[in-house]
C-alpha cells in the first residue's frame, strides 16, 4: 500500500514553539523548506527521515514538551479517542486502533493476568528501528495519557527501551528503562482500570462511527474522499479550506477533483461539511472556545452562519448541544 503522510506548512511553527530550528530540521530531512503550498505529503521513508532529523536537533526538555498531549491543538485522533474512554485499559486500546491514522507505525496491546504491555513498531513488523525520538515521545505520551485520564501520577511497572535514555527523562518516567531489542511499555492492571476523570461517552458516540470510517477508508486504501477530508482537517482552521486549496494540494485540476468524488457519489461542499461538522462537535466541547471562536476556525465569517448551519447538522442549537454534554461556554454568546 503506497501511503503518504500530510506535514502542514503549520509544522515548522510547531517545531520552533519548541525552541527546534526548523530549516534545520527540513534540511536534514531533505524536505523543502518554502513550500507554495500549505503542507506537503511524503513517503513513509521520508517521514523517518524526518523523524530523525527531528530527533537530531532536540534536546531532553523540548522532547518532554513534545510529548504532552495538552499542547496537541489540532484533532488527534488516537489521543481524542483514548482520553475518552473509562480506563487505561480502553483507552490504550483505542490508542492502538486509531494510531494508523497518523503515521507508518502501530501499537501492540498485549494483556495478561497481572499487566498490560504496550509495543511500539512501524508498520513493516520490526524490519525498521524506531528512531529514538519516536520510541522516546511514545513512551511518555502513553504515560502523559493514563496521568491526564485518570488525574493520577501513575507510575509503570517496567519500561523497555532500544537506547539509553538521559536522566531527565527517565525522572520524568518515574521508573529506570532496561535496554532491550523491542520498544515496550508495561502498567499493573490496577493502574489501566482506574477510572478515567476525561471519560466523555456521549462525544465518543459522535466520534466513533466516523474514526471507524477511516480506517476502513485507509485499510481499503479507494476513498478519495477520504484524501480531501484529511486534507481539509488541516486547511480549514488556517483559512484555507477552498476547492481551489485543496486541488492545487492533492496535483489536480478542480474540475478533475470534482470528478472524482462525483465518483463516490458525494460533492465537495458535502464535504466540507461533513468535516466541519466533526470538528465543530469537537471544538464546542471546549468550554475555554466561545461559539464565536469555533465559527472562525471553522471558516465562517459570520457566527450566526454558523450557528444556523450546526443547527442543520445536528437538530441541536449550540447551547442546547453543549448543555446536553454538561460543557458550560465561559462566554456564552448562544
Amino acid at each position: 500500500m503506497n501511503r503518504t503522510y500530510w506535514i502542514g506548512r503549520e509544522y515548522k511553527l510547531y517545531l520552533e514553539s519548541y525552541g527546534i530550528s526548523s530549516e534545520r530540521v527540513y534540511k536534514i530531512a531533505g524536505l523543502p523548506y518554502n513550500m507554495e503550498k500549505d503542507g506537503i505529503h511524503i513517503s513513509r521513508d521520508q517521514y523517518i527521515k524526518f523523524m530523525d532529523a527531528i530527533e537530531e536537533s532536540m534536546d531532553d526538555d523540548s522532547m518532554i514538551r513534545y510529548s504532552d498531549i495538552s499542547q496537541v491543538f489540532a484533532f488527534s485522533p488516537p489521543i481524542f479517542a483514548g482520553l475518552c474512554a473509562n480506563n487505561g485499559l480502553e483507552c490504550f486500546k483505542r490508542v492502538a486502533e486509531y494510531k494508523k491514522l497518523i503515521g507508518p507505525f502501530i501499537v501492540i496491546i498485549e494483556v495478561n493476568e497481572e499487566e498490560l504491555t504496550i509495543r511500539f513498531t512501524f508498520d513493516d513488523e520490526d524490519q525498521t528501528k524506531l528512531p529514538k525520538l519516536v520510541s522516546l515521545t511514545e513512551t511518555m505520551s502513553m504515560i502523559n495519557m493514563i496521568r491526564t485520564g485518570t488525574g493520577l501520577n501513575i507510575i509503570p511497572t517496567k519500561i523497555e527501551l532500544e537506547d539509553a535514555c538521559p536522566k531527565k527523562i527517565m525522572d520524568y518516567f518515574g521508573v529506570k528503562p532496561v535496554l532491550s531489542d523491542v520498544s515496550r511499555l508495561h502498567f499493573s492492571l490496577k493502574d489501566v482500570n482506574e477510572p478515567y476523570i476525561t471519560e466523555n461517552n456521549v462525544m465518543w458516540k459522535y466520534l466513533e462511527p466516523e474514526l471507524k470510517k477511516r480506517i476502513q477508508e485507509l485499510e481499503m486504501d479507494e476513498s478519495f474522499s477520504a484524501k480531501v477530508r484529511t486534507l481539509l482537517m488541516e486547511l480549514i482552521p488556517a483559512g484555507n479550506g477552498s476547492i481551489e486549496v485543496v486541488a492545487r494540494d492533492m496535483a489536480l485540476s478542480k474540475r478533475t477533483l470534482q470528478r472524482k468524488l462525483s465518483e463516490e457519489n458525494t460533492t465537495f461542499i458535502k464535504q466540507v461539511n461533513h468535516t466541519r461538522e466533526l470538528m465543530a462537535k469537537n471544538f464546542l466541547m471546549n468550554s475555554v472556545l466561545s461559539t464565536d471562536e469555533v465559527a472562525y476556525l471553522l471558516g465562517y465569517s459570520d457566527m450566526y452562519v454558523f450557528m444556523r448551519a450546526f443547527r442543520q447538522w445536528t437538530g441541536l442549537t449550540i447551547k442546547q448541544f453543549r448543555q446536553k454534554h454538561c460543557v458550560h461556554e465561559q462566554h456564552v454568546g448562544t
